[in-house]
């Protein structure tokens, strides 16, 4: 009996602590992540904002291949979703919420389980010499406390998932051929490049 009140106390203290740290960390996150692809912007972008084609590059998929997907009958509008549901990636749903064509892309991302969590998923793309600059930013609010703990770790977890499913589209984009792009000034068909 001697023994409990002291543990007790201890992790008294630990509690105190640990929600005393929890309450210095920051209450968001952002994690920037960017590849350049040799593929027109007009290539890539539809990789992106046409939702049925996450699943060839992105890099959760991937970690659960059992996992049950469905997509709602709109694709590339504002509203449209992908919702998915797995034992390795859990339940969630990213839904479109703006885009402006081949130059942004902003989603919700929200996470049911495990842990229920929304974020925002913001795509931006740029043309250069070569092709298209990506940049996937993944950012969000971080509850207290557990979630601002768990934000200490969000650049180990998340940012190599979001460099391998940049690297996956990369591949992914650069493997496909190039169709003819029609261009707006002129109406005259070109190769794209």
């Amino acid at each position: 009996m001697k023994l409990v009140k002291p543990v007790l106390m201890v992790l008294a203290v630990l509690v105190v602590l640990i929600l005393a740290l929890a309450a210095v960390l920051p209450s968001d996150y952002r994690l920037v992540r960017t590849v350049d692809i040799n593929r027109p912007v007009e290539h890539v972008y539809p990789l992106v904002v046409n939702l049925p084609n996450w699943p060839k590059w992105d890099p959760f998929t991937a970690s659960d291949p059992d996992a049950r997907s469905s997509f709602s009958d709109e694709t590339g509008t504002v509203g449209s979703s992908w919702s998915w549901e797995g034992e390795v990636v859990g339940v969630g749903r990213l839904t479109l919420e703006d885009f402006v064509t081949n130059e942004s892309i902003r989603s919700e991302l929200e996470f049911v389980s495990p842990q229920p969590m929304v974020g925002k998923d913001i795509w931006e793309f740029s043309e250069t010499p070569a092709g298209t600059k990506v940049a996937w930013v993944s950012e969000g609010y971080l509850d207290y406390p557990m979630g601002r703990l768990a934000g200490l770790f969000m650049e180990s977890i998340l940012g190599p998932s979001i460099e391998s499913g940049l690297a996956k589209l990369k591949t992914v984009s650069e493997a496909m051929p190039l169709v003819p792009v029609e261009s707006p000034s002129d109406g005259i068909e070109t190769a794209g490049e």
